[in-house]
């Protein structure tokens, strides 16, 4: 049984026996790496061509090649010096550097000259397609399709032509979305491929990130400054946000905008050219304008003006002015905060993800004394920890590198005369509890790279979803500073307590959204009843969120119990197994022709295979 490409390497001339039997229609039990042999199946399944006459046969030159070369210009700069340091330990070696964008096309190949020569005979070139589509199986594509590092020897190539050679490849991902950006490649005629190159790509790979994430940080940064500059410069009421070039919200101001809010499109048609961007959302009237850094649109500024639509409201019975419930357990909690309302006490709110901390802490805000000021909500597990006390402190000009020349607004000064929310306070680093302890006792605060206290009036509400306490015990949070915040604290009971308030909050989620509630059977309010709900009351919204946007019974969408565990008692095979079982007799153990003949996705059938038992000859542990 193959087990590792150490074997691989050893024993090319069986490897190649496999290939050609393979090529030949065999079946599935042979002795291949599992991540090789499923890529010659999805090479085979979707028609790439045996004798395509050279490799990467799709190639890109010109100006085509320039306009991707344009697009992916943040990867190939996050990417340089790497391969400028990689490039010096192949010289001589006969090996080539290759970094490929998303769809595995080659964007640069470095190399000293004979190198890159030999890479020519097989179309590995800038512009040239390593998507397993237009070349089979090879390092580049595959570790896309695989979404991991790979590593492929000799014969294991699909096509012939590619027999000779050897690499290994790791997939580039965005450190903020996630998505695929590319893959890094190292190739070579020779068989000197060993763990060590695959560690070396791998570390390069994840430097390339590293490089990007820094990138992305610096990018926040100025975005964060532009908006802490607006806010400054603002004189009127209204909601402000910034979104980055992703997507993603970074800071709101103002009110609090649904979770399920998409902000994508908006900033996709600036980066498109447009100056500005309007459009009615379920809660406000939204306006979106560039923020430029050398040209170069790097987020949005997001305007939220008057409510586009009136929300039908609920009959109120929390003692706090906009909350829905009338569970004792719930309106004992809520009692307790709207005399905390009344106070300039610190509040500390306790209690699970997703129960409402930062709904409640706007709502102690708005029944206080300091309505008419801002409130400023901070999510201090979203902070960078390098920037943190900078951000919350705010900045002189020539602070540090990379600062704004004319310093920075913190945001304990925006929230002056106002609320400042401190969500997952439990995440601040030790430096900036230190920090917090000495604005909570002076009421002042001192800018980064300043001798010069400022003194803030300002409400502190702080919320963590875990036990201060025992970090307080475990040394992990300062005791002082949980004595400073725990001064008034409120409770927040989770969903699963407070049942009588289930009806109440379906309602209400479908009126937030402005939708039209829709008659639930009794088995469904049962279900709706019966649910734990890990996710509280957000994990409630989100569902009718989903149902209304699918039209489907909220009961419905909910995950299905768990199926018995105990060892006794043996789950049954379905029809359905024993179909499984017969197409894949008929198919000769092929899991792709399987799934064609019933008529199911090739991912959904492995799943199957895994609930009902049935492995395949095929596979190798």
């Amino acid at each position: 049984m193959v087990t590792a490409w150490e074997h691989t390497r050893d024993h090319v001339d069986e490897i190649r026996r496999h290939w050609q039997a393979f090529r030949r229609g065999a079946g599935t039990d042979l002795p291949v790496r599992s991540p090789i042999y499923q890529s010659w199946e999805r090479c085979r399944s979707s028609g790439v061509p045996e004798y395509p006459g050279r490799p990467a046969f799709t190639t890109t030159a010109g100006r085509s090649l320039q306009r991707a070369l344009a697009a992916h210009q943040d990867l190939i700069d996050a990417a340089a010096p790497v391969l400028s340091d990689l490039k010096e330990l192949i010289r001589q070696t006969g090996q080539v550097l290759v970094l490929c964008g998303p769809q595995a096309e080659a964007l640069l190949v470095e190399g000293d000259t004979s190198a890159r020569r030999m890479a020519e005979r097989i179309n590995l070139v800038p512009g040239s397609d390593w998507s397993e589509v237009a070349s089979g199986t090879n390092a580049m594509g595959t570790a896309l399709a695989e979404a991991r590092h790979v590593t492929v020897f000799a014969a294991e190539h699909y096509l012939e032509d590619l027999h000779s050679w050897a690499c290994v490849a790791a997939p580039i991902y965005h450190p903020i979305t996630g998505q695929a950006l590319g893959v890094l490649d190292l190739s070579g005629r020779s068989m000197v491929i060993n763990q060590h190159t695959e560690l070396a790509v791998l570390g390069a790979a994840r430097a390339i990130q590293a490089r990007l994430a820094a990138r992305e940080a610096a990018l926040h940064e100025a975005l964060l400054s532009a908006f802490a500059d607006q806010i400054a410069a603002r004189r009127h009421g209204g909601a402000l946000g910034v979104i980055d070039r992703n997507g993603l919200l970074l800071r709101f101001a103002g009110m609090t905008p649904p979770p399920g809010q998409s902000w994508s499109r908006p900033v996709q048609r600036l980066l498109s050219g447009e100056d500005q961007v309007s459009e009615d959302a379920a809660f406000a009237r939204l306006t979106y304008r560039p923020v430029r850094q050398d040209g170069e649109v790097i987020g949005a500024l997001v305007e939220a003006a008057r409510p586009a639509m009136a929300m039908p409201t609920l009959r109120a019975e929390s003692p706090l002015p906009g909350l829905v419930g009338s569970d004792p357990h719930w309106l004992a909690a809520m009692e307790r905060a709207a005399k905390g309302a009344r106070t300039e006490s610190t509040i500390l709110l306790a209690g699970e993800t997703g129960t409402g901390k930062e709904v409640v802490a706007r709502a102690i805000h708005e029944a206080s004394p300091r309505a008419q000021g801002p409130f400023v909500g901070v999510n201090c597990g979203a902070l960078s920890p390098n920037l943190t006390t900078s951000q919350l402190f705010g900045y002189v000009g020539g602070a540090f590198t990379g600062a704004n020349p004319r310093g920075q607004i913190g945001l304990f000064e925006l929230a002056d005369h106002g609320t400042l929310f401190l969500d997952e306070v439990s995440e601040l680093t030790p430096e900036a509890q230190v920090s917090l302890l000495r604005v909570l006792q002076e009421r002042e605060v001192v800018r980064v790279g300043s001798q010069h206290p400022l003194k803030v009036d300002l409400r502190v509400i702080a919320a963590s979803n875990r036990d201060l306490q025992q970090m307080v015990r475990e040394g992990q949070f300062r005791s002082d500073l949980y004595f400073r915040l725990n001064v008034f604290p409120v409770a927040l009971p989770p969903l699963r307590e407070r049942p009588q308030d289930i009806a109440r909050l379906v309602a209400h989620g479908y009126s937030r959204l402005g939708a039209e509630p829709v008659p639930l059977p009794p088995t469904s309010w049962q279900r709706l009843l019966q649910h734990s709900w890990p996710g509280n009351v957000r994990e409630l919204l989100n569902l009718i969120e989903q149902a209304v946007a699918l039209d489907e019974d909220p009961a419905d969408l909910l995950p299905l119990p768990s199926l018995p565990t105990t060892p006794t008692i043996a789950i049954p095979e379905s029809d359905e197994a024993e179909q499984i079982r017969r197409a894949l007799d008929a198919a000769g153990g092929n899991a792709a022709a399987a799934a064609r003949e019933l008529g199911m996705s090739r991912s959904t059938l492995y799943r199957k295979l895994e609930l009902y038992g049935i492995r395949l000859k095929r596979q190798v542990e």
